[in-house]
């Protein structure tokens, strides 16, 4: 099996945090941990709730300003009474 040479130091001290949480022997074997979680983690599917807060925050990243809680308030003054 081929040696992992690991030549970034925040990979080196990501992979050094991680082995004592997971109790993995090797650096190696931490980043082959991390790898496969991460892995499996984007392999599953999206939750309806994860969705929706993402087009929320996609959303109101590109709002302009803050959004009218009192929508329905100012709505109804456009209307002549």
């Amino acid at each position: 099996m081929a040696k992992l040479n690991i030549s970034d130091d925040e990979i080196r001290t990501l992979a050094l945090e991680l082995m004592p949480r997971t109790g993995e022997p090797t650096l190696t074997a931490a980043i082959k941990r991390a790898l496969t979680n991460e892995i499996a983690r984007s392999a599953r599917p999206e939750t309806l709730q994860e969705k929706v807060d993402a087009l929320q925050r996609k959303a109101l990243s590109k709002a302009t300003h803050p959004p009218d809680r009192n929508y329905i308030d100012s709505r109804d003054d456009l209307w002549e009474r």
